[in-house]
């Protein structure tokens, strides 16, 4: 209703102002799904079908204007946020709504990025940014790493790059990593900032595998038209005896000469035709289960 879409208007104004916010994530179930007032700006709900749900920490309305009812309160959502960035243009919004199942169009309007799955492990994070990432840019896309299982160093890459196609966060405590890990997570953190980022803004993503299931091969690539240089992201799952895979490769010239660079040394780099890319694809050996490569590809020049 009006009168509490106000209300959440000044307390927001007043915390950012309060506690001098430069970022403001909003988390939960901020779309009502149903209302049995008679009084409100949404339609009114049926009496002969009407039902009071118990849900975790409140009371849910279902009734005939339910739909309706979601409709009122998304506006109000929007006006919200709205409002929000015109009287402090400077902040940046998150949005993480229904546990990350609220990534659409209108909320990509009236916010700067996205948490897109309340799961973070690395096939989780993998499967989301394959789904949310064929309809909004890469760079929206956020995926938490969490602590997860890493008895060997390959291991602990793949955690770390499963989150690193769009906009990473790393939430775990990392004063339990060893010596090794920390220098390993330094050196990729400083490839995601000078390498992987650019890409990630200015390139074109292409889907160059089936969507993540965690025991198969999966891959993304970028490819930026402009520079004519990508990345490929190559993932190996937990299948034993399927150390290599081919992936077909989009988006390079087939005319044109490229140097590959294996960032692991997983293979020797190698120069390759287009052609060669798009036709017989890109292979990748990987030894260990839940490992990782990342593909360098880049035009030599003529």
């Amino acid at each position: 209703m009006p009168e509490a879409a106000a209300w959440a208007q000044r307390e927001l104004d007043r915390i950012v102002n309060d506690y001098h916010l430069d970022m403001l994530e909003h988390d939960g179930y901020l779309v009502t799904q149903g209302c049995d007032r008679s009084d409100h700006p949404h339609a009114p709900p049926d009496p002969t079908n009407t039902q009071i749900l118990k849900a975790v920490s409140a009371l849910l309305v279902e009734s005939s204007n339910s739909t309706d009812v979601s409709y009122h309160s998304t506006q109000a959502y929007y006006s919200i946020y709205s409002t929000l960035r015109k009287n402090h243009p400077g902040l940046m919004l998150e949005i993480c709504n229904d546990g990350g199942r609220m990534v659409d169009f209108g909320s990509a309007a009236h916010g700067d990025y996205f948490s897109i799955t309340d799961t973070y492990d690395p096939i989780s994070n993998r499967r989301a940014f394959f789904d949310a990432s064929h309809v909004l840019p890469p760079a929206m896309l956020e995926a938490y790493v969490e602590k997860w299982p890493v008895p060997r160093i390959e291991n602990f890459r793949y955690m770390l790059r499963s989150g690193m196609m769009g906009w990473l966060t790393i939430m775990l405590d990392t004063t339990t990593w060893t010596a090794e890990q920390h220098n390993v997570a330094k050196a990729e953190f400083e490839l995601y900032r000078s390498t992987l980022r650019p890409f990630i803004r200015d390139a074109e993503l292409y889907h160059i595998s089936s969507r993540p299931d965690g025991a198969h091969w999966d891959s993304m690539e970028y490819f930026d038209p402009v520079r004519n240089e990508g990345v490929v992201f190559a993932f190996r799952g937990s299948i034993e005896n399927q150390d290599r895979h081919t992936f077909l490769l989009e988006g390079v010239r087939r005319g044109t000469e490229y140097q590959l660079h294996f960032q692991d040394q997983s293979s020797p780099d190698k120069k390759v035709t287009g052609r060669e890319l798009l036709e017989q694809g890109l292979s990748v050996a990987l030894p260990v289960p839940n490992s990782s490569e990342l593909v360098f590809v880049k035009e030599i020049a003529p």
